[in-house]
């Protein structure tokens, strides 16, 4: 067997007083901020710090794994139909007022009362289940 190709990425659950912040993705559906690790970048609590400032202008830290994911990259994607890995990482709000870059549409702090609003039987809310009934 040929080892696979893939991408690796990073997702942020970011916590600010017990709110997680999820993104609406125009394509996708929901989303968590971050993204795949670029060429070079070898301290990946850096890449995931720049990932979350870029899409979101928040700053944060970063904490320990919480999640993994995976998904294959849309027809539109410049290398279509490859593998992305994701592992999703319990993060701290630091400071910022969200500004959405043009990856997100909307997004929204959620906490353990109201997640449900978004669910869509996808991978992130699942995740976001995870967090609030688990965790």
């Amino acid at each position: 067997m040929e080892d696979q190709l893939f991408y690796v990425g990073q997702k942020a659950l970011i916590n600010r007083r017990s709110e997680i912040l999820v993104l609406k993705d125009p394509f996708i559906g929901l989303d968590l901020p971050g993204g795949k690790i670029q060429e070079g970048e070898e301290d990946l609590n850096k890449s995931l710090i720049r990932e979350v400032k870029e899409e979101t202008g928040l700053e944060i830290t970063v904490g320990g794994p919480f999640s993994r994911l995976s998904f294959n990259l849309r027809s539109s994607h410049k290398n279509p139909s490859k593998k992305v890995y994701l592992v999703v990482f319990e993060c701290r709000y630091l400071s910022g007022n969200v500004k959405l870059s043009n990856d997100h549409s909307e997004f929204y702090w959620l906490n353990k009362n109201n997640f449900n609003k978004v669910e869509d039987n996808s991978d992130i809310y699942s995740c976001l289940r995870k967090y609030f009934k688990d965790g």
